[in-house]
């Protein structure tokens, strides 16, 4: 089995019309979610920031993407349910031997992160068609079998780093606590449904950890 971390430098997307084009309209997108997995492709929960004076229908005119539902409005970002019928999505679906782990997206500033698993064959696949499709500037690959053990954080992204710090901080998960989660997401200025993402996804990683150790 292995652990692979896909990174793609801002200017390497740029280099790349379709996702260029994306980065004309948005300032992120973050995929928090898979909903569902269909040979048409998948759709996901995702929370967009678009640039000024830019839609959702600027999203939907791009013909990979195409927003289905609108679930939650905040100032400056919007959660929605979202159609990606890309090829790169249909490789990933079509290699059942991998996952892809959200949260994972496109970011104007940072530029673009993915973290999957998977058998060795299937993954070494999949990394050898994106190589064709849209290369990355860096790879990272580790074993499963021969990661450290405690090692709960290397699963995390910096955002579910940031999001359990805090809450750990507040004091989220003391027995005792009176602090809710939207007294969180207020304090991060984040959109609950967003959060709610972040947390549930980051817990499932650290008890994978708590898991592993157990056995």
């Amino acid at each position: 089995m292995r652990r692979v971390t896909l990174r793609w430098n801002l200017s390497s997307l740029q280099g790349s019309k379709e996702i260029s084009n994306i980065l004309k309209i948005v300032e992120s997108i973050e995929v928090l979610s898979h909903l569902s997995v269909t040979s048409d492709g998948v759709l996901q929960l995702a929370e967009i920031r678009l640039k000024e004076d830019k839609t959702l229908e600027d999203i939907s005119e791009i013909s990979w993407l195409q927003v289905v539902e609108v679930l939650e409005e905040e100032h400056d970002s919007v959660v929605v349910s979202l159609l990606c019928t890309h090829s790169f999505a249909k490789s990933a679906i079509e290699l059942s031997n991998i996952q892809v782990y959200p949260p994972y997206g496109i970011d104007s500033v940072r530029g673009m992160e993915i973290r999957m698993s998977g058998l060795s064959d299937s993954v070494r696949r999949f990394v050898s068609i994106l190589r064709v499709v849209l290369p990355p500037d860096k790879i990272s690959v580790n074993s499963i079998r021969d990661s450290e053990r405690n090692g709960w954080t290397d699963g995390l992204t910096e955002k579910q780093k940031e999001v359990i710090s805090y809450a750990i901080g507040r004091g989220y998960f003391d027995p005792d606590s009176k602090i809710k989660l939207k007294d969180i997401a207020e304090g991060l200025g984040m959109a609950r449904s967003t959060l709610g993402e972040h947390m549930k996804r980051a817990e499932y990683e650290i008890m994978k950890k708590v898991a592993e150790d157990l056995d």
